[in-house]
C-alpha cells in the first residue's frame, strides 16, 4: 500500500511539472507564424492654403492730392481671383477699394506670416494704380521706390519685402501683382520727386499723356467682346463710361454698325499708373508719412527672406499694364490660361502662357516673372494654386 502511494504521487508531480513546463512556454510564443505589423507612421502634416485679393476701383483723393484715378476692372480682377483660390480649397480674404488699406493689407499679411507653416501656400493679388516715392534707404538706383496704390496711401516695394521677410522658411507665397509704375516708364528721379519745378511736372505730365490710353490696345476689337458686353449690362458705372456698345453678332437683315472710340470709351482703356503730376503732389502733402515709411522699411535683400516668393506682373518695369473695364488685361488673361481649373503646367509655363496671350492683344505689355528668397524647385515646378 505505501508503495503503491508512493508512485502515485510521484506520478502526480511529474505530470504537473510537465503541464506547467507546456503552459510556461506556449505563453511566451506567437499565436501564429506571421511576423508583427510595424508601427504605423505618424499621419503626414497637410499644408494649408490662403489668399488674399485685392482690387481697387479708386483711391482716397484727400491723400491723392484731389485724385481719384478711377479705374473699371480692378474689383472684377479681385472678385474673380477670389473664384479662382476657391475653387482650389484655399482661404480667401478679399479687400475692395475703401477696404483696401495700407495698414488691412499689412497687417493681414502680418498675421498670416504668424500663422502659415512649412509647406503652406498663399497668394497674394493686387490690382490697381502703380506709383512710385523717393528711396530713403539707397537700394534702388535711380532713387525712387515703387508702390502699389492703396486706398489711404501708397505701400512702398520695401515694405512689401519687409512682410516677406516675416514668413516662415518653407512657405509659398505666389504674388500676381496688375499694375505698372509711370514713373519708371517715364524715367522719374528722385529730385523730380523730393525737388520739381514746373517745367519738369507740365513736361512728365505730357509724356504720360502717350500713355495714358494703351497705344497697341485694340479698343475697338475690347468693345465688340461679349465679356465687356456683360460688364456694361451689370455694371452701371462701365455702363455709363462706354454708352451702347454694339451687338457682336448682328441680327438677321442687320448689318454691323461701327461705333467710334470716344472720350467715354478712353475713360475705360487706361494704363493703371498714377499721372507724375498727381505721385509729386501726393509726395508734397504728405512728405513726412512717406519719409518715415521710408526709413523704417528694410532694405530690398532677397537673402533675408526665407519663404520662397515668385511674383508675376502685368508688365516689365518699362511698360504699362492696361485696364481694358471688364478687367485688367493680364488677369483676363490669366482667367484664359487658367480655363477653370483645366491648365496643368508648371508656374514657368503658367506666365509664358499668359505673357503669349496678352502681347497677341498688346504688344506694348509683357508680364514679367521674377524669383525672392529662397528658391524651391518644387514649388516653381507646381501647377499654380497647388495647396498639397
Amino acid at each position: 500500500m505505501r508503495k503503491t502511494t508512493g508512485n502515485h504521487i510521484w506520478i502526480a508531480a511529474v505530470l504537473f511539472v510537465t503541464v506547467a513546463t507546456v503552459t510556461f512556454f506556449c505563453g511566451c510564443e506567437p499565436e501564429n507564424d506571421e511576423p508583427s505589423p510595424p508601427p504605423e507612421p505618424p499621419p503626414t502634416p497637410t499644408a494649408t492654403g490662403y489668399a488674399i485679393a485685392i482690387g481697387l476701383n479708386s483711391v482716397d483723393p484727400a491723400h491723392y492730392g484731389g485724385w481719384s484715378g478711377e479705374l473699371s476692372g480692378c474689383e472684377p480682377d479681385a472678385r474673380d481671383m477670389q473664384t479662382i483660390a476657391q475653387s482650389q480649397g484655399l482661404n480667401v480674404e478679399m479687400l475692395l477699394t475703401a477696404q483696401a488699406t495700407c495698414d488691412a493689407v499689412l497687417s493681414k499679411l502680418d498675421d498670416l506670416a504668424k500663422q502659415l507653416k512649412s509647406g503652406d501656400l498663399l497668394v497674394v493679388s493686387y490690382s490697381g494704380h502703380g506709383g512710385q516715392a523717393p528711396d530713403l534707404n539707397g537700394d534702388e538706383t535711380d532713387g525712387l521706390d515703387e508702390t502699389w496704390c492703396l486706398y489711404d496711401g501708397q505701400i512702398l516695394d520695401d515694405e512689401l519685402y519687409g512682410a516677406w521677410m516675416k514668413f516662415q522658411p518653407g512657405v509659398r507665397i505666389l504674388a500676381f501683382s496688375d499694375s505698372c509704375h509711370s514713373g519708371t516708364v517715364l524715367r522719374m528721379k528722385k529730385v523730380d520727386m523730393e525737388s520739381p519745378t514746373p517745367v519738369r511736372v507740365r513736361e512728365l505730365d505730357e509724356m504720360w499723356k502717350l500713355l495714358r490710353v494703351p497705344p497697341k490696345l485694340d479698343r475697338m476689337k475690347m468693345l465688340s467682346l461679349p465679356e465687356m458686353r456683360e460688364a456694361v449690362r451689370l455694371r452701371p458705372y462701365l455702363r455709363d463710361r462706354v454708352g451702347s456698345l454694339p451687338p457682336a453678332t448682328p441680327e438677321p437683315n442687320e448689318t454691323t454698325t461701327t461705333q467710334p472710340v470716344g472720350d467715354e470709351a478712353e475713360r475705360v482703356f487706361l494704363s493703371r499708373s498714377i499721372p507724375p503730376g498727381i505721385l509729386i503732389k501726393t509726395y508734397e502733402q504728405n512728405r513726412t508719412f512717406y519719409d518715415e515709411k521710408g526709413k523704417a522699411a528694410p532694405r530690398e535683400d532677397s537673402n533675408q527672406v526665407k519663404a520662397s516668393v515668385m511674383l508675376i506682373s502685368g508688365c516689365e518695369d518699362s511698360q504699362a499694364s492696361a485696364d481694358i473695364g471688364f478687367n485688367g488685361l493680364f488677369t483676363w488673361m490669366l482667367k484664359k490660361v487658367w480655363n477653370n481649373g483645366a491648365f496643368s503646367g508648371n508656374h514657368r509655363q503658367f506666365h509664358e502662357d499668359i505673357r503669349n496671350r496678352v502681347q497677341g492683344e498688346n504688344a506694348g505689355q509683357s508680364p514679367a516673372f521674377f524669383l525672392v528668397g529662397e528658391k524651391n524647385e518644387v514649388f516653381i515646378e507646381q501647377c499654380p494654386y497647388t495647396v498639397n
